[in-house]
């Protein structure tokens, strides 16, 4: 049996993956050392990217996957937060985004990553929200 290599390369990307899983901060856009980002510095700005992967074509009984990304600890952009969840194969638009469980619960993403942000931004609430 051959001796596994890895090169510097490899292990420094996998320590990034690790990092930003732990919550670190790989990198800091320049614009974030200074309040100069239209909108986004000024005020507490949620931002969120969300897709949908679905199974290869034909492959009907393989779950999709709907992942939603957001900021946290405004005023940084650079520092966020990630939800994944699995639904019905095929479907395009994300189930979860708001999942009502009774009168007063609801147990879906958006609730999750504005929570976060809240707790994260110094119990602050989003006065605005962009979503990619």
């Amino acid at each position: 049996m051959c001796p596994l290599r890895v090169n510097d390369q490899y292990l420094g990307n996998i320590m990034l993956k690790i990092n930003a899983k732990l919550g670190g901060l790989n990198s800091l856009l320049g614009v974030e050392s200074t309040p100069s980002l239209p909108i986004v510095s000024k005020a507490p700005t949620l931002i969120l990217g969300m897709d949908v992967s679905h199974g290869s074509p034909g492959q009907t009984d393989i779950p999709s996957i709907a992942a939603v990304v957001s900021s946290r600890q405004w005023p940084l952009i650079s520092k966020y937060r990630a939800c994944v969840r699995t639904q019905s194969a095929k479907v395009e638009m994300i189930d979860n985004l708001f999942k009502k469980v009774s009168d007063t619960e609801d147990e879906g993403i958006m609730r999750e990553l504005l929570l976060d942000f809240y707790n994260s931004s110094g119990k602050r609430k989003p006065d605005n929200i962009i979503i990619f």
